[in-house]
């Protein structure tokens, strides 16, 4: 049975935690007790389900009894199954805080993960995201290539200063997953419609809030992001998993260029840039040879080099270190 936050006659609370669930009853607990345990109290928890058919609303109701007024339970109407970007949209909705913070049914927060967003966010109004790094909790030997692409990718995040993570963004999903960002309300209004069946929804939501704000990365805490076989990621094959990122990718350049007029000159710059470059991606990822990464790194030596090593992990991962 869904609770309504909105029907609270109570202050609006500083931050709004949209967390989805859906089939992953075990972990879903840990995940809203590392909520509740933060040493920053002024928040409300979303618990979004998508149609669970374990006993996920039980333990949400057992621990909405105890903190009624923290913890809130939405549903779609019928119980059903409606995917991802449904059920984050009516998380956001609903959501009542001038912060909103994400947090996934399987995965966990450091004690001190709210603060830090929210006194950097106060105290820096340019900027619209804050995020942080993860570790990743894995199964076996899945998941430990996002060790690597975690390392990998810091190379180009500023530290302890605001920067435009755009350019980035065009090329890959830096802050990784929505457990690891927290943003202003008011800037998650202004996303454009994305496609229902979207797997990978917080990238498309960050690209366009890096049209609107500064990103600030906040190493001082971490999310704990757990990688499991029987996540989306780990049931599906290699071929899978590189057709569905480039059509994702595809689909939001196709957008940005629908919408170009609407960017500013620089970002319009950049988006021309990248686009072109992008073009050479997409033959080489999707049909690997010499000739064609070639060209790609004549055009971005780094994002072809980053590109070939994210292709090499993801062989080894999907075909030879299968999940058990």
């Amino acid at each position: 049975m869904s609770v309504d936050p909105t029907s609270s006659e109570k202050r609006p609370p500083r931050v709004s935690v949209v967390m989805t669930s859906y089939n992953q009853a075990d972990s879903l607990a840990e995940a809203i007790q590392s909520v509740l345990d933060q040493t920053y109290q002024d928040f409300e928890i979303l618990v979004v389900d998508d149609g669970s058919q374990d006993h996920a609303l039980e333990i949400v109701e057992s621990l909405r009894k105890k903190r009624p007024d923290k913890l809130f339970l939405l549903t779609h109407p019928g119980h059903v199954n409606k995917g991802i970007v449904p059920t984050y949209l009516l998380g956001i909705a609903k959501a009542r805080g001038e912060y909103v913070a994400f947090l996934e049914h399987d995965d966990c927060w450091t004690r001190n993960y709210l603060m830090h967003k929210v006194e950097i966010l106060d105290t820096n109004p340019e900027v619209g995201v804050m995020f942080s790094p993860y570790k990743v909790v894995r199964s076996g030997a899945f998941g430990i290539d996002m060790v690597l692409r975690q390392w990998l990718l810091r190379l180009s995040i500023a530290k302890t200063r605001a920067f435009d993570n755009f350019v980035n963004l065009l090329q890959s999903n830096n802050v990784a997953t929505f457990s690891c960002f927290v943003t202003r309300r008011e800037l998650l209004n202004q996303i454009p419609a994305a496609n229902s069946s979207m797997v990978a929804y917080d990238w498309w939501v960050l690209v366009h809030l890096s049209l609107k704000s500064l990103f600030y990365y906040d190493a001082t805490c971490f999310t704990y992001w757990r990688w499991s076989t029987s996540s989306v990621i780990g049931r599906q094959t290699f071929e899978d998993h590189r057709d569905r990122g480039t059509k994702f990718m595809e689909s939001f350049y196709v957008q940005l260029d629908r919408d170009i007029d609407n960017l500013d000159p620089l970002q319009k710059k950049t988006f021309l840039k990248y686009k072109e470059i992008f073009a050479y991606f997409l033959v080489f990822y999707r049909k690997p040879r010499l000739f064609s990464f070639l060209r790609f790194f004549n055009r971005s030596p780094i994002w072809a080099l980053a590109s070939l090593v994210s292709l090499i992990i993801n062989i080894l991962k999907f075909k030879h270190l299968k999940p058990n």
